[in-house]
């Protein structure tokens, strides 16, 4: 099957010039970027991290979409310069020739649907099917984050709380009657779960206070 290249690259320099025009208008708006003028309130400073929510989603999803589009724009200027080298049109993996019908949908494809699938299916197969080495691996090059049982190491949930005695959006009154950070985040795995200093007593505790 011969590929009309001129066609072709026609559709990929229209398609960009679209898309670097949907960019140029973010930039201008300032969508994707954060600015005083972003929000109604004079200052930030008093307000609850919480209380800014929304406008921090709207900002990370436009963000994510000016990001998607800049990628469409490199994979078009490389299917561009594919064409100048007599290689558009061809699977950058099997080499076998991408169908028409996939490039009219897609122009800037690299890859034939068949290897494409694959892809998918070796991604999610890498992401499910890690080395059985991993299991074995410790801090700090082990994939553990929380301990998974109470010992001397220091593991991901000792890091979490020596960061958290540093403060975080919660106020110490958010913290249950705890006095300060350090004082909340001290307690560790051998108290995780305990919501009253009662719960921490066993049953063999128990039994040993009762009368003879």
């Amino acid at each position: 099957m011969t590929i009309d290249k001129e066609y072709f690259k026609r559709i990929l320099t229209e398609k960009k010039y679209e898309i670097e025009n949907v960019v140029e208008s973010m930039e201008k708006h300032g969508m994707s970027e954060q600015g005083q003028d972003s929000s109604n309130e004079l200052s930030n400073y008093d307000n609850h991290p919480a209380e800014l929510g929304t406008q921090l989603f709207t900002l990370e999803m436009n963000n994510a979409l000016k990001t998607h589009e800049e990628h469409i724009i490199y994979e078009i200027d490389e299917a561009l310069k594919r064409i100048e080298k007599n290689t558009y049109g061809k699977c950058a993996f099997c080499g076998r020739e991408i169908d028409r019908e996939r490039l009219e949908a897609v122009p800037y494809a690299r890859l034939c649907k068949a290897c494409e699938d694959n892809k998918e299916i070796d991604k999610d197969f890498l992401i499910k099917n890690r080395p059985n080495e991993e299991l074995v691996l410790d801090a700090p090059m082990g994939r553990k984050y929380l301990n998974q049982q109470e010992d001397d190491e220091h593991e991901g949930l000792d890091q979490f709380n020596d960061l958290m005695k540093y403060g975080s959006a919660d106020s110490p009154q958010d913290l249950g009657g705890y006095k300060d950070y350090e004082e909340f985040y001290t307690i560790k795995v051998d108290k995780q779960g305990i919501v009253d200093p009662i719960d921490q007593i066993s049953n063999e505790d128990y039994k040993r206070q009762l009368p003879h």
